[in-house]
């Protein structure tokens, strides 16, 4: 089997720290002006978000897990990313109980949780500076699935209720998303008593790569037609690029576990880069 941790520390630590930096700003953007303690919070975490990637970017890319520059910034990173999940945690729980006001839906909040409680286990092995232990296929699934479906919830929510032919485009690809939920749930029983990887589950692995490349592409059409003013919406094109280093780190992941599964020609960093200055 290929390497299931494919990028270097440094890589993954650049791809977490500007996820949740761009969390951040999502919650600042969708709150309303009137939560003004939560705004300033958010503006807040964006800053940290901002100063710890500075300093990732200070050490060499080629450092290697055990070094004590990766170990020292493990530590930092893991304090802010903590204290912004409870941050995010406590929106999560004030608009479950209707008092506060923000232009997203609670499920979002389980979407990202998810993804921060992620890199804080990622961070448990690095600031011991060692590699982490791979999520198991499943699990992997799991997570990413969950980003997915998100995803295209948010992109249905996002288009004008009149853009009937791409809502329908994204209603058919969020079925597929449920319906490999719904799949992987039951592998998760098989395994129970079946050794990970049994041929129906790589099978299954191979399925959920290709949804994925075709959302890429209706994500990537619907980009187009808002970088030329041609589509009726209510987000961001931050908001639409987000979706694809997050589908590139997914489609990454799983080509190590599908054998004749070529890693894809995609980049972490470079639609970080295009906001890297646009805070």
């Amino acid at each position: 089997m290929k390497n299931l941790n494919p990028f270097t520390p440094w890589e993954e630590h650049y791809f977490w720290v500007n996820i949740l930096l761009d969390h951040a700003i999502f919650v600042r953007d969708y709150l309303s002006p009137v939560e003004v303690l939560h705004v300033k919070k958010a503006v807040a975490y964006i800053e940290r978000f901002t100063e710890v990637r500075n300093r990732l970017e200070q050490i060499p890319k080629t450092s290697q897990v055990n070094s004590q520059e990766l170990v020292e910034f493990s530590k930092l990173s893991a304090q802010v990313s903590y204290d912004y999940y409870r941050f995010e945690g406590r929106i999560l729980n004030l608009q479950l109980n209707n008092k506060i006001l923000i232009n997203i839906t609670p499920t979002y909040f389980n979407g990202t949780l998810s993804e921060n409680g992620e890199y804080l286990r990622i961070l448990q092995y690095y600031m011991n500076g060692t590699d982490y232990s791979p999520l198991p296929l499943v699990d992997l699934l799991d997570l990413w699935l969950e980003d997915q479906i998100g995803h295209a919830a948010l992109l249905n929510r996002a288009l004008d209720g009149i853009e009937l032919i791409l809502k329908g485009k994204v209603d058919t690809l969020s079925k597929l998303f449920s319906a490999h939920m719904l799949k992987n749930d039951a592998i998760k029983g098989y395994l129970r008593f079946m050794p990970p990887h049994f041929p129906i589950q790589i099978a299954f692995a191979r399925e959920v790569s290709g949804t994925v490349l075709s959302f890429n592409q209706l994500v990537e059409h619907v980009i187009k037609l808002y970088k030329g003013k041609e589509v009726l919406n209510a987000t961001t094109l931050r908001f639409l690029e987000h979706h694809f280093p997050e589908s590139c780190y997914f489609l990454t992941k799983l080509s190590a576990f599908v054998p004749e599964m070529e890693r894809p020609p995609c980049s972490l960093t470079s639609y970080f880069k295009n906001y890297h200055n646009d805070l």
